[in-house]
């Protein structure tokens, strides 16, 4: 062979070699919450333990998920010796129905045994405690180290485990009162004022402030990152804040860590809640991380024992729930067993009397879920998404005053507009929030804005979404309510008209769909594309939404 052949040989050889390395690099470097953000995505079944009809209600197609649940109490028998046969066996059924599971280990009920070593007191601070002999002192040394101690053996366990594979992520607790709660009264911020058992010491431990509250949920925080973010996501509570969220915000960025809280409701329901949304707005919808999100309560408002305020019917207070978390970038969205019953068997063993049109409400909610489905965790993937929509509401001030706080606490400012996916209205219409509108059988009418006659609604879509649409024709569908008999309104393209709302005074949501041929969309300008024209008379839209 020729020195040159030799040398073309050595040459391709090398570049087959770089391009080999770089592909494994690339595969390796694939982020665990990108690739279960694809594969994970969508409803997540919670609290249904137990229940005869869990296993039906999994089979559904837009359920992808459930959930772990054990008690320290449960797997931490004696000191250092774990049990974790429960954890398995759940796991084990999940894994075999090829569903995700989320894991938590909570701390309504912490192992007897800590009671001889740790202070305690014999009072339940918070209804999560669960503990017949009160509260224990988990800033104390020897709670802290038995916390972290268990943490590590989860995650010895689980990273060995045979359904790993299965796993969707870990959900950070930090099981000092009971299971989420930090708060202590100021009456027993001093050790000094706590039972100390025999044998155990106060000594060195300080007041219970701001300060040592960080330092426990900093400790905690560590522990997991260190045992279980390499490998599995870790969803951390969006109540953290200043110098822990300051210390993990590169880990949030860049994927390491990812978010979740337990406040999913049709909007926060206090400003404080309104801060943790806007950790899921600015961490999850970018797709730096992932969320996944709980209810706060039942679409009734059941929860730990209390009724919430529900100023709109269940089926609506589950769709804007839903609509919520999709806004905020969630992927992964936990519902409540009681919501995915009702939606499966038009029945609440407790609620029926206080819901009207029971059948036609548990349609709306499989509506909802199914629709849900098809958009959950393409918030940042304008290529896979089936469409784009914007929701329409104007809510400045909490709806739902479930807080006993100071006015100024229901004062919403960073989501008291729209919730929008892919597609944003352009302000400046003079159109206004009003709701709820129309009958509480249909899911839309929880919020609505109504334009007035002779205005237009100009809407804006994602410019890497609409490039898709240059190639396809698409679906653009409106919901509007029905409460005249004037047809008069208009829905352009640009400027070409690709239909009209029809009218009919049925006092009811309809819903109009019209055909969108892909050449239109070069005659759209940049700064908006979409446009809704009222005519002869006022105009109440809930959504728009353009499907490719």
């Amino acid at each position: 062979m020729s020195t040159q052949r030799i040398e073309r040989a050595r040459l391709l050889c090398a570049a087959v070699i770089v391009l080999a390395s770089g592909f494994a690099r690339g595969f390796a470097e694939e982020r665990v919450v990108d690739r279960l953000q694809t594969e994970a995505r969508g409803l997540h079944l919670l609290w249904a333990d137990g229940k005869p009809d869990e296993t039906d209600i999994l089979r559904q197609a837009f359920i992808h998920g459930g959930q772990v649940v054990v008690q320290w109490a449960d797997i931490e028998p004696e000191p250092g010796t774990f049990d974790f046969k429960a954890l398995d066996s759940k796991l084990a059924f999940l894994a075999g129905m090829r569903k995700w599971a989320t894991v938590q280990v909570n701390g309504n009920l912490k192992p007897g045994w800590l009671f001889d070593s740790v202070p305690s007191v014999p009072k339940q601070f918070h209804q999560q405690v669960q503990d017949k002999r009160g509260t224990l002192m988990f800033w104390h040394p020897h709670f802290i180290e038995a916390h972290l101690g268990m943490l590590r053996a989860l995650a010895a366990h689980l990273r060995s485990s045979p359904f790993r594979e299965r796993l969707l992520g870990i959900r950070m607790n930090f099981n000092a009162v009971g299971t989420e709660q930090l708060h202590i009264p100021d009456e027993y911020r001093n050790p000094r004022t706590w039972r100390v058992p025999s044998g155990a010491s106060i000594a060195g431990v300080p007041v219970y402030s701001d300060s040592v509250q960080q330092r426990y949920v900093s400790q905690t925080v560590d522990t997991y990152r260190a045992e279980f973010s390499q490998w599995a996501i870790v969803f951390v509570r969006n109540r953290v804040d200043g110098d822990v969220l300051s210390r993990i915000a590169p880990d949030l960025r860049t994927g390491r860590l990812g978010l979740f809280h337990t406040s999913s409701e049709v909007e926060p329901r206090t400003a404080m809640t309104e801060r943790r949304y806007g950790m899921f707005y600015d961490f999850a919808r970018s797709g730096e991380t992932v969320a996944y999100a709980e209810p706060w309560a039942s679409a009734w408002g059941e929860h730990g024992g209390k009724n919430d305020v529900r100023w709109c019917s269940p089926c609506q207070w589950n769709y804007w729930t839903l609509l919520f978390n999709l806004h905020c970038g969630v992927s992964f969205i936990g519902e409540y067993y009681i919501n995915l019953h009702f939606a499966c068997t038009a029945e609440h063993p407790r609620r029926m009397k206080d819901t009207v049109h029971p059948k036609e409400q548990a349609e709306e909610f499989l509506e909802a879920y199914r629709w849900v489905d098809s958009y959950a965790g393409r918030h940042n993937r304008p290529l896979e998404t089936p469409g784009a929509w914007v929701a329409f509401r104007q809510n400045s001030e909490i709806k739902a005053k479930n807080s006993i706080g100071p006015r100024d606490g229901w004062t919403l400012k960073r989501f008291a507009g729209d919730y929008n996916f892919l597609m944003e209205r352009i302000e400046g219409d003079e159109s206004v929030g009003i709701g709820p509108v129309g009958p509480p059988e249909q899911r839309y009418g929880a919020f609505a804005r109504k334009l007035p006659a002779g205005h237009v609604i100009r809407l804006k879509l994602d410019s890497e979404f609409r490039s898709v649409l240059f190639s396809k024709n698409g679906t653009l569908r409106v919901i509007y309510f029905d409460d005249s008999s004037r047809p008069d309104a208009e829905v352009c393209v640009g400027e070409h008209e690709v239909g009209r709302l029809t009218f009919k005074a049925s006092q009811r949501w309809e819903i109009a769909e019209m055909s969108v041929p892909k050449d239109l969309w070069s005659r759209a300008g940049a700064d908006w594309q979409i446009a809704i024209k009222s005519g002869l008379a006022p105009l109440t839209l809930h959504l728009a939404e353009m499907r490719r």
